[in-house]
């Protein structure tokens, strides 16, 4: 395992160096905040609003839904291009796994994120939602816990979509059509509970999708051990069955590169 550790340390070091992608992205991740929570004030202001969540808890709901997607870095796109270019036969003939290499940068490089996005977003929460959530810091608490968990579990679904380019040639295709599963069953835009009748929110809870987004970002409206608990398990059930899922499609790909030749 200490292999994995230098490798990720040397992924956070790097990440942490490259300010200008760094503040780059964090302003695009701003700006996305600040356009959703506008949505849903007007929405408010408008009188549609959903009477059981106020507009501050909304706001901050929205927030850390799209802060997600924004703490893991853009893994499959290096997966991609060690497939397209070829540099992945160099990486297979070492004695480390491929796939747990770029598994361990990939958390490097998240953890990198974690100090920037949970230590600077607060107060800029506060200032675009205009208040603290009613749960109180609990449940910020707890929203930026599992939201680790999610980060991970997305750094996994990277992953599929990177490994994906030997059969596509195109993992930035399956990516965004992962995505919109996210953006339809994961609860980014409506909180879950507040999907129609038709959607079966009861059951979309336990689809991966939930686990990214919607269970754990909806803690910040209530908060228990055992509603906490529950979300956890679920999460680290996903972790543990798209692992073994990434395990196999590992060695499917490395025939794949044999039968190939290389």
């Amino acid at each position: 395992m200490i292999k994995y550790f230098h490798f990720a340390r040397i992924a956070f070091g790097d990440h942490l160096k490259n300010r200008l992608r760094m503040f780059t992205r964090y302003l695009i991740f701003l700006l996305l905040c600040w356009v959703m929570i506008a949505m849903w004030q007007l929405i408010y202001h408008s009188g549609y609003g959903p009477a059981s969540i106020s507009v501050v808890d909304m706001g901050w709901y929205m927030a850390f839904a799209q802060m997600m997607f924004f703490l893991s870095p853009r893994l499959f796109v290096v997966i991609d291009d060690d497939v397209r270019s070829g540099n992945i036969g160099y990486f297979l003939n070492r004695p480390m796994p491929y796939l747990w290499m770029r598994f361990a940068e990939g958390v490097g490089a998240l953890c990198a994120n974690l100090w920037v996005y949970y230590i600077i977003s607060l107060p800029f929460f506060y200032w675009m939602v205009g208040g603290w959530p009613s749960g109180g810091f609990i449940c910020i608490a707890a929203v930026m816990a599992t939201l680790v968990l999610s980060s991970v579990l997305h750094l996994m679904f990277q992953v599929c979509a990177g490994l994906s380019t030997f059969w596509t040639n195109d993992a930035i295709f399956i990516y965004h059509s992962y995505q919109k599963f996210c953006l339809l069953l994961g609860g980014i835009y409506v909180p879950l509970f507040l999907y129609p009748d038709l959607m079966q929110a009861d059951l979309l809870k336990f689809l991966p999708f939930a686990s990214l987004i919607g269970n754990p970002v909806g803690l910040i409206f209530n908060v228990n051990w055992g509603l906490l608990g529950e979300v956890i398990l679920l999460q680290l059930f996903w972790i543990g069955a798209v692992g073994i899922g990434l395990h196999f499609l590992y060695k499917v790909c490395l025939r794949r590169v044999e039968v190939n030749g290389g």
